[in-house]
């Protein structure tokens, strides 16, 4: 078992950083998934806004081989949801990061298992009161220790304020 968590650090120092392409969350088109390989994991990553106001992506990680895969992430963020400027020139913000605990998630899957990680974050918390409204490129990123990340392109959000309440 530990020999097989090993491999699986060396095969995500291997890889280094990746990225999909982004599927753009534009209103109309529901967003799909994107499928890909992470090191011997596979991974799904799907970025959803279920209210007018939030964002939640998802990632879930499978061990598609034979023998038990092991890896730790450094702290209880395990997938962090980032947002960048159109041209990708500035990170807007990673959201969460200020609310990791530094308590180490070591995940171990079994051959076929299956596990999902969630990150969310509000419009407000991203645009504030310096931020323009409109589209930002969505990634969700992943960190495991030993080497290797993982940032995944997930969509072209519209962030938007609240309406003006009538006085």
């Amino acid at each position: 078992m530990r020999a097989a968590g090993l491999a699986l650090l060396v095969a995500l120092a291997a890889c280094g950083s990746e990225s999909a392409l982004p599927t753009g969350l534009d209103g109309d088109a529901p967003p799909g998934p994107i499928r890909g390989r992470f090191g011997e994991l596979a991974f799904e990553a799907r970025l959803v806004q279920p209210d007018w106001d939030r964002l939640v992506g998802t990632v879930t990680l499978t061990n598609p081989t034979a023998v038990p895969l092991a890896v730790r992430f450094p702290d209880t963020c395990v997938v962090l949801l980032r947002l960048y400027t159109l041209d990708a020139s500035r990170l807007v913000v990673d959201a969460h990061s200020k609310r990791c605990l530094p308590f180490p998630v070591d995940l171990t899957l079994a051959p076929g298992e299956s596990r999902t990680f969630e990150t969310n974050v509000l419009f407000f918390f991203v645009l504030g009161n310096s931020l323009p409204e409109g589209r930002y490129r969505a990634t969700l990123y992943l960190r495991p220790e030993g080497g290797g990340e993982l940032e995944i392109a997930v969509g072209l959000p519209r962030l938007v304020r609240p309406p003006e309440e009538p006085l």
